[in-house]
């Protein structure tokens, strides 16, 4: 099973060519248009987001996917998406961006994780977390509840790991393959993009190249390849 996380930067039916040649399972995208569930040639699309031109997307070619009950459309922008197989909840983190659509609603991970707890602990089916966090170790505050060591840690007390760094042995905020070029400088580069798994064993995992993917985006995506289920 292929899993891709990628911020396309907006104009996702323009760019699906690139992500179809792949031949993935699952795509979580962010900063993607609303499109039609079967937009897509042999694939489900779910869509959440207050932006019909910029939320975020899940891809999906397992025929029984669909939208959990357990979603809440006020924390912004995540999907919990559920299959016969395995679980997905899709990641692009709005942090306090959020705040502008009113004082109900939150757009950062942590959130999100505390409220889908009871979901994610589900130990009856593998699960998927991932996306654009907009996050990374560097950033970190003392005190702040949505610092990505508050979310890392809570995340692996439910079970899951980074794939990234468990395949690569970065460190966090050490990483040495960017996930984000910030005004797409190759010099402000940034590690922000992540794809955490439970129950599920990482076959290979490669970051997409500045060179690959700067005309598309400012950012580059991350490819999961799962072989099988942990026993």
């Amino acid at each position: 099973m292929k899993i891709i996380s990628w911020n396309c930067n907006l104009n996702l039916s323009k760019k699906f060519e690139y992500m179809e040649s792949m031949d993935f399972d699952i795509l979580i995208i962010q900063e993607c248009e609303k499109l039609k569930q079967d937009y897509f040639p042999n694939c489900k699309y779910f869509w959440t987001g207050r932006n019909e031109r910029k939320g975020l997307g899940v891809i999906i070619k397992n025929k029984t996917s669909r939208i959990s009950n357990y979603n809440n459309p006020n924390l912004i922008n995540f999907l919990p998406i559920e299959t016969d197989q395995f679980n997905i909840l899709g990641i692009w983190s709005f942090n306090h961006r959020a705040s502008k659509f009113g004082n109900e609603v939150s757009g950062n991970t942590i959130d999100a994780i505390k409220y889908y707890d009871s979901w994610l602990r589900d130990k009856s089916k593998p699960c998927i977390v991932g996306g654009d966090f907009n996050n990374s170790l560097i950033w970190d505050k003392p005190k702040k509840s949505n610092n990505l060591e508050n979310i890392n840690r809570e995340l692996e007390e439910l079970g899951f790991k980074s794939s990234y760094h468990v395949t690569t042995g970065d460190s966090f905020g050490e990483e040495q393959n960017p996930t984000f070029f910030h005004t797409k400088n190759k010099l402000k580069k940034y590690h922000i993009d992540y794809i955490y798994l439970k129950s599920l064993k990482v076959e290979s995992l490669e970051v997409g190249k500045y060179s690959d993917w700067i005309k598309l985006s400012d950012h580059v995506p991350m490819i999961v390849n799962v072989s099988e289920f942990k026993q």
